[in-house]
């Protein structure tokens, strides 16, 4: 199809945001997993605890801190000191990188959809012209 360049030198330019990377792989294997996703939804709701967060989900509280470490190694997640306890929070941005590839992604698809639809369409008007000229 005709837009295929354009598809690949946007695909191009989002590989320069990180997320087509080979180092991007870690993000997708992060959230490759239900239960580190339940928790990313869980964070995005309030910053927390291993603890809070275990309790919430009902989940032991050193499988949530399992879970959130990968978060964290993945760049999905930040953890930071505060008094004695690590709170962890998303990170906005990542979130908004991957939902602007998943997005690109998905309008990549649109677009090759409506050139298949509109094909068919005239396809379907040039067989209904052939027919009716014959009948006549």
């Amino acid at each position: 199809m005709s837009d295929a360049p354009t598809d690949s030198r946007a695909a191009e330019g989002e590989g320069r945001s990180g997320l087509l990377a080979p180092e991007a792989d870690g993000v997708f294997a992060a959230l490759a997993d239900r239960t580190r996703r339940r928790i990313l939804v869980r964070l995005a709701d309030r910053p927390d605890d291993a603890g809070a967060v275990a309790a919430d989900l009902g989940i032991s509280r050193q499988a949530v801190a399992k879970h959130l470490r990968i978060l964290v190694d993945s760049g999905l997640v930040t953890a930071s000191p505060q008094q004695r306890r690590q709170v962890h929070a998303v990170r906005p941005d990542r979130i908004r990188e991957i939902s602007d590839l998943l997005g690109a992604v998905s309008r990549g698809w649109d677009r090759r959809l409506a050139l298949v639809k509109d094909h068919a369409e005239r396809a379907e008007s040039a067989e209904r012209a052939e027919h009716s000229r014959r009948a006549e």
